[in-house]
């Protein structure tokens, strides 16, 4: 079906610009991780474009309300403001901890769910997204160094994404708005640019006088961090789709399950070492997204 097709690309293209980012970031010491995020929207906005005006015209060619237009700002101003609340966050804690707390995105997007509009869930549903964040968090257990601003920017990057996972799902399907994933991220990726590229210019301003930005070894970096923006562009796609065909909780829920599928692939491909605590908790993971989509 779409919807299985949807999650596979989804799952494939998360874990391909998670290891290009990572060779970006770590083996060419590239440590803007801003800026790259911007360059991603900034790929995003000029191939969803080009799509719109070739492939991909709109059956509705009549221009997007301003109604319409403020949500999607609001929706860019949530992941801008995510985007910056985690890499705040990284100077205050260590990623171990980061991702630890991030693991509960599904049930702090439940709870948003219930609040923002209305949806009830059963008991069973709660019980059973609890023991799937618990098993992430044993995943990704590490050094713990708790401090106050990083916790905080951690747990509002986390409500962010799960805010913003409800905005799209929203913009996707009511019938008010039903905008196509594609002028979605036209418009999103649009108004993420200025924001993104300010906080970039703010913490990264340094990158100015980094030789190995204009050096002779610049254009494989470049090319590599342009072919991080073409994955992009194909993994927010895949994101709106797989918001549009299940939920904003689902999405989140699968976020904690390619944490598992990361650890497994690093496994089989890399031959890295697991712990047992990570062994432990990818199991609990998947049979705790076994049990959530099983209980009503």
């Amino acid at each position: 079906s779409q919807t299985t097709a949807c999650v596979i690309a989804w799952f494939a293209l998360n874990i391909a610009i998670g290891n290009l980012n990572g060779w970006i970031l770590k083996h060419h010491g590239f440590s803007y991780p801003v800026m790259l995020t911007s360059v991603h929207m900034l790929c995003c906005w000029s191939l969803s474009g080009l799509a719109l005006a070739t492939v991909f015209r709109p059956a509705d060619p009549s221009p997007v309300s301003p109604e319409t237009l403020a949500k999607v700002r609001r929706l860019a101003l949530a992941f801008c403001a995510s985007v910056a609340l985690g890499n705040i966050a990284l100077r205050f804690i260590f990623v171990s901890f980061s991702q630890m707390v991030s693991a509960a995105s599904p049930f702090f997007t439940m709870l948003l769910m219930r609040a923002m509009v209305g949806k009830q869930y059963t008991l069973n549903k709660y019980l059973a997204i609890l023991p799937m964040c618990g098993g992430v968090m044993m995943c990704t257990v590490g050094e713990l160094n708790f401090n106050i601003i990083g916790f905080s920017a951690v747990v509002g990057s986390t409500l962010l994404r799960g805010i913003k996972s409800i905005m799209q799902g929203r913009l996707l399907t009511a019938p008010e708005d039903r905008l196509d994933p594609i002028t979605l991220l036209y418009h999103m990726s649009r108004e993420s640019i200025l924001p993104l590229g300010a906080f970039s210019a703010l913490m990264e301003y340094h990158a100015i006088y980094d030789p190995q930005l204009s050096n002779a070894a610049a254009p494989r970096l470049w090319l590599l961090i342009l072919t991080s923006g073409l994955v992009s562009f194909c993994l927010n796609l895949a994101n709106f789709l797989v918001t549009k065909y299940t939920s904003a909780v689902m999405l989140q829920v699968l976020g904690n399950v390619k944490v598992v599928l990361a650890i497994l692939v690093s496994l089989c491909i890399f031959g890295n070492r697991v712990s047992a605590s990570s062994a432990v908790g990818c199991a609990i993971t998947l049979v705790g997204v076994g049990v959530y989509n099983f209980v009503k």
